[in-house]
């Protein structure tokens, strides 16, 4: 996206540094909280799978059956053995469907949780906040992200409140493509990312990471804080196109609908270590 060049560069660089730091909370919870639900525990039971298959089938599965050395590449901040063992049983159609049905469930899953979560939005502000998400997404580069890019290309949903959750899903995915090149260009790995963000050893140990793990130092904690400064100011390239009148309406319309949804739910244990994981 292109913002008018009468404006003052700096300026528009500030407002959208700011616009990138404010919205992470509510495009993490509205493009994530989905996939620890209740019903996400239900739709991988109805396909006669586990928890964490179910999340890499549908979440990665759009990348259709990619070797699972690819899968932990691209999502970064799981320990190898963790994403080969579940990924390998949701390939394996003798514990799971194939991928396109499982990919289904998941696009299916994110319309139950908006309908839910989201049925208090009002449907004018649900297609404004949609539209200004998909100009934000569409408008920015994927090159980090492949399952950003893969989500992106799927098919726009119809109804309002599934295209914010569709387009809150892309743009957290862009996000956490970044924040995994971030962690290694701030020179911690991604258990020590971990272990240094707000939910610590507990994060660690959810995402199945094997113990010991490290004692966060002054050190650690500095680049923690460096891979996340690093992650807004990359992701922040994504809002430049916004006026201010835009970003003051996004940054409304995401309060809103973030408010809207807690609400009516209670955010999990996954949501929140992946909030910490990607930076947000």
């Amino acid at each position: 996206m292109t913002a008018d060049p009468t404006n003052d560069p700096a300026a528009i660089r500030e407002r959208a540094l700011s616009a990138a730091v404010e919205a992470k909370g509510a495009l993490s919870a509205l493009g994530g909280d989905y996939m620890s639900s209740q019903a996400a525990r239900v739709a991988a039971k109805d396909l006669g799978m586990k928890g964490w298959p179910f999340y890499f089938g549908g979440r990665v599965g759009v990348l259709g059956p990619v070797p699972p050395e690819v899968v932990h590449a691209i999502v970064g901040f799981f320990p190898a053995e963790h994403v080969s063992a579940s990924w390998d049983a949701a390939r394996d159609p003798r514990q799971s469907p194939p991928l396109e049905r499982i990919v289904d469930r998941y696009r299916d899953l994110q319309r139950k949780w908006a309908d839910e979560f989201l049925a208090a939005l009002p449907d004018g502000d649900a297609d404004e906040l949609a539209d200004l998400l998909r100009d934000i997404a569409t408008g920015s580069e994927t090159g980090l992200s492949p399952l950003a890019a893969a989500w992106g290309a799927m098919p726009e949903p119809a109804s309002a409140r599934h295209r914010v959750v569709h387009w809150a899903h892309v743009l957290r995915e862009q996000r956490g493509g970044l924040h995994i090149a971030a962690v290694q260009m701030a020179g911690l790995n991604p258990l020590e990312a971990f272990v240094t963000g707000p939910l610590g050893e507990a994060g660690a140990r959810f995402f199945r990471w094997p113990e010991p793990y490290p004692q966060p130092d002054e050190a650690m904690r500095l680049f923690r804080e460096e891979a996340e400064e690093i992650t807004d100011e990359l992701a922040s390239r994504a809002y430049r196109g916004l006026s201010e009148a835009q970003t003051d309406r996004l940054i409304t319309l995401l309060g809103r609908a973030q408010e809207i949804a807690a609400g009516g739910g209670v955010p999990k244990l996954l949501a929140e270590t992946e909030k910490a994981a990607a930076g947000a």
